[in-house]
């Protein structure tokens, strides 16, 4: 049985509510039960005992989490438990050698047989759900969520840590659309700019990257055909989500010889102010042109993907149901790819009936 399927037979939440918290899944990803809670639909206690009914493992409580055994935790190490999504809690006294973990899937045999290697001792797998395990997987570790997973605007269910940088909201001012962009001629490049090395070869045709969209088997696969389609048509591209006022980073491309400062998965912009991801999601059309004489929102995405400033940028919206869900960033430092914009906008519409086309399937017959 399916999580949804037992959340609706136990009459927990209704069919609108799962179709949207689906929805937003294949949107957005995380487990099905993360997008259920911040969709306000369940809280954290809630879905953990639906979790433990539905795979027959105990619960990992908060404070079993919080008091996780260092030595443990230290066995197994920050980039793995991340990458398994586990969290050692402890020794089990009437077990021997045997420990307590915490699973986000405590179904997974190999992470399980993974993390019984690393910390030398059996283990018995407990439930935790996602959102709880990424907390304590920062609190312990010291590796911060990615900004998908940290929500603003709605009271925590964990406590929150400190982190001013990683949450921007909206500006008490409210929002300032840009003025209208005239293309003027282009202008003559400084010496520094035409010293930009040649584009690699291009990666995928622009009729392979269609065909691969089209036939998406989820979501990822699509952010993986833009970030190939970038290399060698344009110096960087980013795939944003958009939630809760900001883009934030998904996956991406930066040619060399600039190399990222900040993790791209780790981006996270505010959309306020004036700049080209925020008109391209006030109104829902492409930006296409050089930077504007005020851009502290492009300039701060520059520094953090370490490349000089480019002389042309083109953000394209991606709108699933009336509502803006990714934007599509590429600039060009050298001359831009004839045809570029045009072709990411193709590439966006593609993406939007492969979205309608996962959400579809998500809800099943």
């Amino acid at each position: 049985m399916k999580l949804g399927t037992l959340l609706l037979r136990n009459a927990a939440i209704g069919l609108t509510q799962l179709e949207g918290a689906l929805r937003n899944q294949v949107l957005y990803g995380g487990r099905l039960g993360t997008n259920l809670i911040e969709l306000g639909y369940l809280d954290l206690e809630t879905l953990s005992a639906y979790l433990a009914e539905l795979t027959g493992y105990p619960i990992a409580t908060p404070s079993m989490l919080e008091a996780a055994e260092p030595r443990l935790l230290e066995r197994l190490g920050a980039d793995d438990a991340h990458r398994l999504r586990a969290i050692p809690l402890g020794y089990l006294a009437a077990a021997g050698g045997t420990a307590a973990v915490a699973f986000v899937d405590p179904t997974d045999t190999a992470a399980i047989e993974q993390v019984a290697a690393q910390i030398g001792a059996e283990v018995t797998p407990y439930i935790v759900p996602e959102l709880r395990a990424l907390y304590f997987l920062e609190k312990h570790f010291g590796l911060p969520r990615r900004p998908r997973f940290v929500r603003p605007g709605r009271p925590p269910t964990e406590p929150e840590p400190e982190a001013p940088d990683r949450r921007r909201s909206q500006p008490s001012g409210g929002i300032v659309i840009p003025p209208a962009l005239t293309l003027e001629p282009r202008r003559r490049r400084a010496s520094s700019q035409a010293e930009v090395p040649p584009r690699p070869p291009i990666s995928i045709s622009f009729e392979e990257a269609c065909q691969r969209i089209d036939t998406a088997p989820h979501r990822e696969r699509i952010a993986d055909v833009f970030a190939e389609y970038a290399r060698g048509r344009c110096e960087a591209l980013v795939v944003f989500l958009v939630r809760d006022g900001n883009a934030i980073g998904w996956r991406g491309y930066v040619a060399r010889p600039a190399h990222p400062k900040v993790p791209i998965e780790e981006l996270s912009l505010p959309l306020g102010g004036a700049s080209s991801l925020q008109s391209a999601h006030d109104t829902g059309q492409s930006y296409s042109g050089p930077p504007g004489p005020d851009h502290p929102t492009e300039a701060r995405l520059w520094a953090a993907l370490g490349t000089a400033d480019p002389a042309d940028l083109i953000v394209v919206p991606l709108v699933v149901k009336e509502r803006v869900v990714n934007l599509i960033y590429a600039h060009s430092i050298a001359d831009p790819w004839p045809g570029l914009a045009i072709e990411l906008t193709e590439l966006a519409s593609r993406a939007q009936a492969t979205y309608l086309r996962l959400i579809r399937q998500a809800r099943g017959p």
